[in-house]
């Protein structure tokens, strides 16, 4: 609340307050007049105890709206840090720390935030950058409900080169971050997590390269900031770093200054690698021109890693549209019994820590997940089996625990196909709102239903437009998000929560 509206707000309570005080009456009933001589003396003492009671009070008032007088107005502030009280759900926040990792061609960096109501923005990066490239990206504005930034292609990082190439974005509200790295024919898109949010434990999640590479990011927020990758790859493999030669099992350890970034790129898969750090980081991973499914074309998919401690043990998994088929890649955390259903196919599998296995659904198949311990689920998106559309994509999987009963995120500009995947309740999907509609028959372009104990959900994509998209339910519960867009041979994808509230 600014001064100028505390100020309101407290005349307001004053002067109604001060009105009812002034107008009671002495007499509560009319039988008080009545009083007999020998009460008469505690009656008008109860008067006057009341009257100067009721003075104290008219004067606390007083003194109040004094003070609203002279209160400074209020200024921005962010949450750098938080002490775990009335922080927001998901990956809303007011902090967030952005990379763009290498791309084997020039590309568009772009940042979309979308906000509840008008935010004031900074966003900075390290004294150390470049002073031309910091000269681009800096800067402070009042933005609207959402806004699209376009940084240079310049801040993308290199591989095993300490840089300070991360961009701070600092808000004076909640808002909701999604990074797009983006050129004609490659493509892909994370959703940011807040810095409130970022921890010290990471698994990296990658694809197996054919003819580029494997590639994971760290960006430090704090001064001094040490870093252990314990590499998971191909036994024989190795991995040279600086002049060390490393293998499977081996760790690499750093530090890293505030806003300072680096960057591992190998040609060989990089899952399971688990990254530790002394102080929280954001990390991510992906490919720089990842190839999937024996068709179509390679392509960048990048994802911002979720901490260990904020993912799930159950999930289900959409598939993706317009012909689309989709590998699910499960990974480990600690030793796991998995099970999954895939339409009224059912299998159990014993998954050691930092182990993985993928399994593959068509575009119109669903798949149910289940596991002892937290699992990592990554759906990689493919090329179209029906026509041109679409190329390799990456998105975390948000689990049933995770899901939100409101969302509010940016559709990028660009695709032919902009497609939302819900997974609800089938009790509550009358319940859903879209933009604050109901939700249109006509966009539906799959719909399925599928057993999660004894409660059946529905899974639904829907076609939706560019610009500001806004889902709830009206009963409060809460459902999973998903979005993807596709054009010819390109291809994003993002979750709308990718942890645990």
């Amino acid at each position: 609340m600014d001064k100028s509206t505390s100020f309101l707000c407290w005349a307001a309570i004053f002067i109604n307050l001060h009105g009812e005080i002034r107008s009671q009456p002495i007499y509560e009933n009319y039988k008080e007049d009545c009083l007999k001589t020998n009460r008469t003396d505690s009656f008008y003492k109860e008067i006057y105890d009341r009257e100067i009671v009721l003075e104290s009070y008219v004067n606390t008032l007083e003194k109040e709206l004094d003070i609203c007088r002279d209160a400074p107005a209020k200024t921005f502030t962010s949450r750098y840090t938080t002490s775990g009280q009335d922080l927001p759900l998901g990956s809303r926040g007011k902090g967030f720390l952005v990379l763009f990792m290498k791309h084997y061609e020039g590309t568009t960096k772009n940042v979309y935030v979308t906000s509840e109501k008008g935010v004031q923005i900074n966003i900075t990066t390290s004294n150390r950058l470049n002073s031309s490239l910091k000269l681009q990206i800096d800067m402070s504005l009042n933005i609207p409900s959402s806004h699209h930034f376009i940084f240079p292609n310049g801040i993308e990082l290199k591989s095993f080169k300490r840089e300070f190439k991360s961009v701070f974005i600092e808000t004076s509200d909640d808002v909701f971050v999604v990074s797009l790295d983006h050129d004609d024919g490659t493509a892909d898109g994370t959703t940011n997590i807040p810095i409130h949010k970022l921890s010290t434990r990471y698994v990296v999640i990658t694809i197996h390269p054919t003819s580029r590479k494997s590639q994971l990011a760290v960006a430090a927020l704090e001064n001094t900031t040490t870093i252990s990758i314990r590499f998971r790859m191909k036994q024989y493999k190795s991995l040279d770093i600086e002049g060390r030669v490393y293998y499977n099992g081996d760790v690499f350890n750093f530090f890293l200054d505030r806003f300072e970034t680096y960057q591992i790129a190998h040609d060989t898969d990089l899952t399971g690698t688990f990254i530790e750090s002394s102080k929280p980081v954001a990390a991510f991973s992906g490919s720089d021109c990842g190839y999937l499914g024996g068709v179509g074309y390679c392509d960048l998919v990048m994802e911002q890693l979720p901490p260990t401690d904020t993912i799930d043990k159950t999930y289900i998994v959409p598939p993706n549209s317009h012909g689309r088929g989709t590998i699910i890649r499960i990974t480990a955390t600690d030793i796991s019994d998995i099970y999954y259903v895939i339409g009224t196919v059912n299998r159990t599998r014993l998954l050691e820590k930092y182990n993985f296995f993928d399994i593959r659904i068509s575009s119109n198949q669903t798949c149910y997940i289940e596991s002892t311990e937290p699992i990592l689920v990554t759906g990689f998106g493919l090329y179209s089996d029906s026509s041109s559309l679409g190329d390799p994509s990456m998105t975390i999987v948000p689990g049933i625990n995770q899901y939100l009963n409101y969302y509010k995120i940016p559709i990028p500009t660009g695709y032919i196909h902009n497609v939302v995947f819900f997974m609800i309740k089938e009790s509550s999907k009358a319940f859903i709102r879209i933009n604050n509609a109901i939700l249109n028959a006509v966009d539906i372009v799959f719909e399925d239903s599928l057993l999660v104990g004894n409660i059946t959900y529905s899974v639904v994509s829907i076609l939706v437009t560019q610009g500001e998209f806004k889902a709830f339910t009206l009963d409060g519960e809460r459902f999973g998000v998903m979005v993807s867009g596709i054009k010819r041979a390109e291809a994003y994808g993002f979750s709308g929560n990718s942890l645990l509230p």
